[in-house]
């Protein structure tokens, strides 16, 4: 774009081309610190909802349907004149707003009558007029003298070495950009291995064996602190530690700054509502179920580790259950079995095939019959084992239970032996887990879930699939999709994302659920810290009155005597829960430093990447200036070596040059712009471009563009966009001055 100064300097564009901006007249230096009459806002009078503002000095209107694009280029001209059009404004005139329009609203702006909008036409008939020019041009001779081959020299070499500046500039910033990224990436990595060294539950285990210790101390008559034994040197570097650790963490909270999400959630609740084609889940009841599953998860890993000895948590259950199986099985046996007409009747049947099997198996070709005499004796001991016979003798006498008696009772002690040792082994795990206080801290945790969860789908023993089928009737949506993307794009816009003209309410959807993710990751490390900081301060007040009892009465001795054992074993239980604390806030504070140093990454990758394609299209741009003095200068090498020798013409003065296409282009701008200038009766009125650049090629619509842009500092420019270069280019702008917008209702 280009840059203007006042009082009329000549100033290069960006694209380090050799025209010069225009200058400034002593009447545009007076005006521009005054910009006249400003458009803010245009609205319908039969809806008011049906509205498009205007908040940049060159503001970019996209996404307009052809009947409102007309209607808006008919509308402001009439209501500057003011002139009834079905529609009324905010205008705003040395710093004060007020509304204009039909009525008692109606207010001239312009002194004399100047057409306000400006189409392509003007530019597409200059155009016209070149190509006729190029075309008599080139139907001459080509007359080249060694003057215009030298500036066509001089233009080349100029071209080129501005080409390769701004190809070492995108080098380089291809290469920084690169560099944010791994940057990026090596953060997110060592913010995973930070969160894997996180342990949430650590002060709960430190202060769990600090009142096992205590108890022990009373029960064995130790004195207070005994299984501590610090003394006045520890007691001071604990105090120097926690003060360090306190600072840091501090310092990890000022660094992590609290985010209001409420707004992001509720358009995304809208969201979800109007898109919704029945009823929906609800996030709340998603996020528990994973913290629930979670903690389930840390438990049952907790419950295999302390259950290694044994083979595992699962295995001692396993065991268990196998074990209560046999014990039941063996004392059914024992049990009298009901005899009934059917049993019986089965049993003689049974009986009468095995007598009718030995009968063939003595007979003649009995050695065929050995199969089904054993197969008839194997049915008939299954029915005598139901019931409780063991053979069909004991069943003719009555003598039931005989010798199964004493084998069943023998499988029952076998049985009962087996369950009682299965039942130490989990007696051993379930007491190493009460004396374990991680343990409590989960059982504390997962209590709480779970009275969440009830309080949300009620007393379940499926508790986590309970939370994830529950879904909701979302009711009638207030408003339609379009309405409700608005919303979320405003949002987002407002936390500072680049939102595209074309992205969908589920793009938008999915970038705020993935930032609300972040966010909510940062405010969970912000309670952690939050917490740490408290406990730490806590630990720091007992750490105080230990040295001063210290110094007043003295160390504790060493442990001796009754319990040693139990206390030595207690010291070293309250050594490692410190030492894991510590390991927790050194992670913590890592963490929070890691997510800090990320967001600051993330925002230079952002700027870069943004300067990246920003020099991607000034190096386009400028590639083809350069293709373009190269083609300029062949030919004119060519005619100047072609020429005869006695040709004297090509030193005479040149012919009057063809002008040069933004050149002419621009001063029919130029032309409207002094018009508007001093048309207005409170100074410049807006100048309104009806996609009056399209079918342009890209440099001269950046070009004319940037020059408008430049004008814009004292005439407020607004351009009716009918296509994507213009508001690409808008977009791709760092300027405050230069805004896209799109409309409401009927101008959507």
């Amino acid at each position: 774009p280009v840059t203007f100064a006042l009082g009329g300097s000549l100033v290069r564009d960006q694209q380090n081309s050799s025209r010069l901006a225009p200058k400034a007249s002593k009447s545009t230096v007076k005006r521009r610190s005054d910009q006249g009459m400003r458009l803010l806002e245009l609205r319908l009078i039969e809806d008011h909802r049906s509205t498009v503002r205007f908040p940049g000095n060159l503001t970019v209107v996209s996404g307009m349907s052809s009947t409102a694009r007309a209607f808006v280029a008919g509308a402001i001209p009439s209501l500057l004149a003011g002139v009834e059009c079905g529609a009324s404004a905010f205008v705003d005139i040395g710093g004060s707003s007020r509304e204009v329009g039909p009525g008692a609203l109606a207010q001239r702006f312009m002194q004399r009558d100047v057409a306000v909008m400006l189409d392509a036409t003007p530019f597409q008939a200059v155009i016209a007029e070149l190509e006729v020019a190029a075309a008599r041009a080139t139907a001459r001779p080509l007359r080249v003298n060694e003057g215009q081959l030298e500036r066509a020299r001089a233009t080349y070499e100029t071209t080129m070495q501005s080409l390769q500046v701004l190809e070492r500039g995108a080098e380089l910033s291809h290469a920084e950009h690169r560099g944010a990224i791994v940057a990026d990436e090596d953060l997110a990595d060592k913010i995973a291995a930070a969160r894997d060294a996180v342990d949430p539950i650590a002060a709960t285990v430190r202060d769990r064996s600090l009142e096992t210790a205590a108890r022990l101390e009373v029960e064995t008559g130790a004195l207070p602190g005994v299984c501590r034994g610090e003394t006045a040197d520890a007691a001071t570097r604990r105090i120097a530690r926690l003060e360090a650790v306190l600072f840091e963490i501090d310092s990890a909270l000022h660094a992590l700054v609290p985010v209001d999400t409420a707004d992001v959630e509720q358009a995304l609740d809208i969201a979800r509502v109007v898109t919704a084609d029945g009823p929906i889940e609800v996030p709340e009841a998603i996020r528990l179920a994973d913290d629930y599953r979670s903690l389930r998860a840390q438990i049952a890993a907790l419950e295999e580790r302390v259950a290694s000895e044994e083979g595992g948590m699962l295995s001692v259950n396993d065991r268990l259950d196998h074990a209560r199986e046999r014990f039941a099985a063996a004392e059914t046996k024992l049990q009298p079995a009901h005899t009934n007409i059917e049993d019986i009747t089965t049993l003689e049947r049974a009986h009468d095939a095995v007598l009718a099997a030995e009968r063939r198996v003595s007979g003649r070709f009995g050695g065929r019959s050995r199969k089904l005499l054993d197969f008839a004796i194997t049915e008939e001991q299954i029915v005598l084992d139901r019931l409780g016979y063991p053979t069909w003798s004991a069943f003719i006498m009555g003598a039931r239970m005989l010798d199964s008696t004493a084998e069943n009772k023998r499988q029952l002690e076998l049985a009962r032996r087996e369950l009682e040792e299965v039942e130490r082994v989990w007696a051993r795990v379930m007491a190493k887990l009460g004396e374990n206080p991680e343990f409590y801290a989960y059982l504390d945790r997962l209590e709480r879930l779970q009275e969440a969860a009830h309080a949300v789908v009620g007393d379940v023993d499926d508790v986590e699939g309970a939370l994830r089928a529950l879904r909701v009737d979302p009711g009638p949506p207030t408003m339609n999709v379009g309405a409700a993307r608005e919303i979320l794009a405003a949002c987002l816009i407002d936390l500072g994302f680049g939102i595209e003209s074309h992205a969908t309410i589920e793009d938008l959807q999915t970038a705020a659920m993935l930032w609300l993710t972040d966010v909510r990751q940062v405010k969970s490390l912000h309670a952690q810290l939050e917490f740490d900081a408290n406990h730490c301060a806590h630990e720091l007040d007992e750490a105080r009155e230990t040295l001063d009892r210290i110094q007043v009465v003295g160390a504790v001795d060493e442990i001796d005597g009754f319990g040693a054992e139990r206390l030595h074993a207690a010291r070293v239980d309250v050594l490692r829960a410190e030492e894991r604390v510590w390991a927790h806030r050194d992670a913590v504070i890592r963490m929070a430093q890691l997510v800090a140093e990320c967001e600051r990454v993330g925002e230079l990758e952002a700027q870069l990447g943004a300067e990246v394609a920003h020099k991607d299209v000034l190096l386009g741009i400028s590639r083809e200036l350069a293709d373009a003095a190269a083609a300029k200068l062949s030919l004119l090498e060519a005619a100047y070596a072609a020429r005869p020798e006695d040709d004297h013409e090509a030193d005479q003065p040149e012919d009057e040059p063809i002008p040069d296409r933004v050149d002419a282009l621009s001063a029919v701008l130029e032309a409207r712009i002094t018009e508007l200038r001093d048309a207005g009766i409170d100074g410049p009125v807006p100048l309104v471009l009806d996609n009056a650049f399209a079918g342009l090629p890209a440099t001269e619509r950046a070009e004319l563009l940037g020059w408008v842009e430049g004008y814009s500092l004292f005439l407020q420019v607004i351009y009716l966009a009918d296509g994507p270069e213009v508001v690409a280019w808008a977009e791709g702008r760092s300027s405050h001055r230069t805004r896209v917008v799109r409309g409401d209702g009927f101008f959507a």
